[in-house]
């Protein structure tokens, strides 16, 4: 019992330490960090958040959910939400999401970091089906391969079957 009760303390304390550090982000902040992606505001149906779509090649975009509030144009409440940025296929389909991003004082380079690394999974190849390839990470961490961005609808997985040039290009 006294261990659950110091770990809470603890929890709490680390929880204080964070809060302080949050940030509040107004929408002009948040667009100035995104301007090197030439980000469109979009609007989809039930969120009241602004939310940004960075368009890409092959019917991938990222879209990034601000928690930037619609009506006042500033964040929601110190620590109740993370940014978060996705990688969607035909707006439709989550590809991949990255690790939220928490409004603290780094916030902007934070989001920048994970927004390059949802564009360095992309590729210009298609699978024989018309599908774009994205790099994925093994499971095991060691090394990389090249897969269908449908996965689990689309289970393609390039084999090395012909030179990676000579695959389909978008």
């Amino acid at each position: 019992m006294k261990r659950i009760y110091l770990s809470y303390h603890y929890l709490l304390i680390w929880e204080i330490l964070l809060v302080d550090r949050y940030v509040d982000i107004s929408q002009y902040d948040f667009e100035k960090a995104l301007k090197k992606f030439n980000p469109r505001l979009v609007k989809p149906e039930g969120v009241f958040e602004a939310v940004y779509k960075i368009p890409l090649e092959n019917g991938l975009s990222i879209w990034v959910y601000s928690t930037i509030d619609t009506q006042t144009g500033v964040s929601r409440e110190k620590g109740s939400d993370a940014i978060r940025t996705i990688l969607m296929f035909d707006d439709r389909k989550i590809v991949e999401a990255a690790p939220k991003t928490l409004r603290t004082t780094n916030w902007d380079d934070n989001l920048i970091e994970k927004i390059e690394s949802l564009i360095e999974m992309t590729t210009d190849y298609l699978d024989p089906s018309g599908h774009p390839l994205i790099k994925k990470k093994k499971k095991d961490g060691k090394g990389s391969f090249y897969g269908c961005a449908l996965y689990p609808e689309c289970k393609y997985i390039y084999k090395g079957e012909k030179p990676l040039g000579d695959l389909f290009s978008g």
